[in-house]
C-alpha cells in the first residue's frame, strides 16, 4: 500500500512537471503585418479609427478602414485577424484616465478554450510561444530587442528617455495563465504601449464583435 501511494505521488509530481514545460512554438504564417487594400462591396462599412493602438510605425489604421460586418456569419474566428468591436465595460477605478470610443479594433491572439499567458512581453498560447510579428510586445512596429538596438545605434537620440520608458513598459507586460472562456476571444492591439485591450478588460465577448477589418479602402479606378 505504501509503495502504491509513493508511486501515485511520484506520478503526480511528474505530471505537474510536464505541465510546466513549454511546448513547441505556435506559428502563424497566414497573418501579415502589411495592410491590404480592400475594395468596397455592398454591405461593407467604412470606420474612421481615431486611436493609434494599431500603429506599426506608419500611422496604420488611423484613417478610413473597411469593415465586413457579416464576415463572421459564415467564417470562424481565427488568430491574427483584426476585429471591429464595442469595448466591454472595465474597472474605471483601476483605469480612471481611460476613455474609450464607442467602437475599436484589435487583433485576436487567443481563441475560446485556449490558455493565454504573457511573460516579459511574449505571448504564450497553451504554453507555446506565439511566433508571429504580433506575438510579442511592440511599440511603433519594433519589439523590445529592436528598441534596444535603436538605443545602441543612436546613444544621443533626443528621444532616448522615451525609448527607455517604452522598453521598460513593454518588458513589464505580464499576464498569469488565463483560460479564454467559451464565447470569447483575447485581443491585443499591435502597439502594446498605446493599446487598451484584453490585457486590461479581459477576454472579449464574441457578441461584442461587429465585423472583420479587411484593410484600407482601395483607390477607385481611374475614369
Amino acid at each position: 500500500m505504501k509503495k502504491a501511494v509513493r508511486y501515485a505521488a511520484l506520478f503526480i509530481l511528474l505530471l505537474a512537471g510536464c505541465q510546466d514545460e513549454e511546448g513547441p512554438p505556435l506559428k502563424d504564417e497566414a497573418a501579415v503585418p502589411d495592410i491590404p487594400a480592400a475594395e468596397m462591396k455592398d454591405g461593407y462599412i467604412i470606420y474612421h479609427h481615431r486611436y493609434d493602438n494599431m500603429d506599426r510605425g506608419h500611422h496604420d489604421f488611423e484613417a478610413r478602414t473597411v469593415i465586413d460586418p457579416n464576415y463572421y456569419e459564415q467564417h470562424p474566428y481565427k488568430r491574427g485577424e483584426i476585429v471591429y468591436f464595442q469595448p466591454p465595460d472595465f474597472d474605471h477605478a483601476k483605469y480612471p484616465r481611460v476613455t474609450l470610443e464607442t467602437w475599436s479594433i484589435s487583433r485576436i491572439v487567443a481563441l475560446p478554450g485556449e490558455t493565454v499567458e504573457i511573460k516579459s512581453g511574449q505571448i504564450y498560447i497553451d504554453q507555446r510561444s506565439l511566433e508571429s510579428f504580433y506575438g510579442r510586445a511592440h511599440r511603433l512596429g519594433s519589439d523590445i530587442e529592436g528598441l534596444k538596438k535603436a538605443l545602441e545605434q543612436n546613444p544621443d537620440d533626443p528621444m532616448r528617455q522615451n525609448l527607455e520608458h517604452a522598453i521598460k513598459d513593454l518588458a513589464s507586460n505580464q499576464l498569469d495563465a488565463l483560460r479564454v472562456p467559451d464565447g470569447h476571444v483575447f485581443v491585443i492591439g499591435d502597439d502594446w504601449f498605446r493599446s487598451f485591450d484584453s490585457r486590461h478588460f479581459g477576454p472579449l465577448p464574441i457578441g461584442s464583435i461587429q465585423g472583420k477589418v479587411l484593410g484600407y479602402p482601395a483607390d477607385p479606378p481611374a475614369k
